[in-house]
């Protein structure tokens, strides 16, 4: 019943939140902003979209879109085709992108395998986005984008996978996209898809509410789908069966050298089903992140950050998700969770407007529980340097040399290293 309560407040908080969009003051004008910036070819974000909502909707830019007929509205279409080049010098046990889990550790019950190449093109994706204005004035959007990076499909059934597709109505959001507490400010520019894979949030489906504090700071509340929420049944029948969304928050401020400062929190539940013989047991998790960029160099570089602690927080870092480290169910039929941080940092070096270096690494750890097998993985880390380069307007090539690090709960560890080039034609 408690839960149920909780439930309600929440709904009725977002309801008063989302009043408020009536009483939002939008400067708007009369047509979407076209003008295209005059920005180096290569992205600062790795060409992900930023899930603008509200007066940063509008006053974002929106050049190479077309208006339709009869409306304010206008469409614009995008993403690229991308083909990667991946020598792995060590047996990595994921052939299309390097995480830290999937580095080959002996004797811990996995079929070691040798070096290989690959080539594929998984990461190219596709994007439709529609903006409108309202007659009074509010910032209406819908974006939706797919890649084919389908893992569990096999190489030649590379089918599309749905990485957006939200709506946004004023400062409310709904739909799927990254979660409240994702900073893609303080994503490392790999060319490897994980990105070092150490780094806290993923993309959710979820609801979410928007507004400024002042010129510079922003907050955020969202109700969001836990997906992943990693419990390790420790050999008891059952599921993990959530009846609660995760309550997410977030502040950011906009800095002086243009950059952002971001600080964010989770709370949520974390809930094993017996189902019809196993036992039935509940924890709450919680999880706080502070990240960010800073740019120097008359803002021509910039620095990044990204660090996280949290209880039951496992499954909220990249590098953990499968791996049943959020919780587990201990022989007396209690839901135990583990403790779990990440830590990353990096440099992007803008060499030119066509040229760009990228020097990044992220760790994670957790304390995991006495009933946790000892072979499952305990912390890692990765390294990555890469130069990215375009030699032709909206055509990147890239060379990148990564190490990663995995070491279980035994001790034992493992190194890999892997060299990918990539090729990338932006639309």
């Amino acid at each position: 019943m408690k839960h149920v309560d909780r439930l309600v407040v929440l709904i009725i908080i977002f309801f008063a939140l989302t009043i408020q969009l009536k009483a939002q003051n939008w400067d708007s004008g009369d047509t979407l902003n076209t003008q295209p910036t005059k920005e180096n070819r290569i992205s600062d974000f790795r060409d992900n979209m930023i899930d603008w909502t509200g007066q940063d909707l509008i006053d974002a830019t929106f050049p190479n879109s077309w208006p339709l007929f009869g409306s304010k509205a206008r469409m614009a279409i995008g993403g690229y085709a991308r083909l990667d080049y991946i020598q792995d010098f060590d047996g990595g046990y994921d052939r299309f992108q390097y995480e830290i889990q999937n580095v080959q550790v002996d004797g811990d019950g996995r079929s070691p395998q040798s070096g290989y190449m690959n080539m594929h093109a998984r990461e190219s994706r596709f994007n439709i986005d529609v903006r409108n204005i309202t007659e009074t004035g509010m910032p209406v959007r819908v974006f939706f984008e797919l890649d084919f990076y389908n893992l569990d499909r096999g190489p030649f059934n590379q089918a599309p996978r749905l990485r957006h597709f939200y709506g946004v109505l004023g400062r409310l959001l709904i739909g799927r996209t990254w979660g409240t507490q994702s900073d893609l400010y303080a994503v490392p520019s790999t060319i490897d898809f994980a990105a070092g894979d150490a780094l806290t949030g993923t993309r959710r489906a979820q609801v979410r509410f928007e507004d400024k504090i002042s010129d510079k700071m922003n907050y955020a509340l969202g109700l969001e789908m836990l997906e992943f929420p990693d419990i390790d049944g420790n050999n008891f029948d059952g599921q993990a069966s959530m009846k609660l969304p995760l309550l997410a928050g977030r502040i950011t401020r906009t800095t002086a050298s243009g950059g952002r400062l971001f600080l964010g929190a989770s709370a949520f539940q974390l809930r094993w089903d017996g189902q019809s013989s196993g036992p039935d047991a509940t924890a709450f998790g919680w999880g706080a992140s502070f990240s960010g960029r800073e740019y120097f160099g008359q803002k021509k570089h910039y620095f990044r950050w990204m660090a996280s602690y949290g209880d039951g927080w496992g499954s909220n870092i990249v590098a953990a998700v499968g791996t049943s480290a959020s919780a587990i169910l201990t022989p007396d039929e209690k839901l135990e969770t583990m403790p779990a941080w990440n830590l990353g940092t990096g440099v992007a070096l803008n060499i030119s407007p066509v040229l760009v270096a990228n020097i990044n690494t992220s760790w994670f750890g957790l304390n995991p529980s006495e009933h946790r097998d000892a072979d499952k993985i305990k912390m890692g880390g990765s390294g990555h340097i890469n130069l990215i380069w375009s030699p032709i307007k909206n055509v990147n090539t890239g060379i990148e040399f990564m190490t990663l690090y995995r070491e279980n709960g035994d001790g034992k560890s493992g190194v890999g290293k892997r060299l990918q080039l990539m090729a990338k034609y932006l639309f």
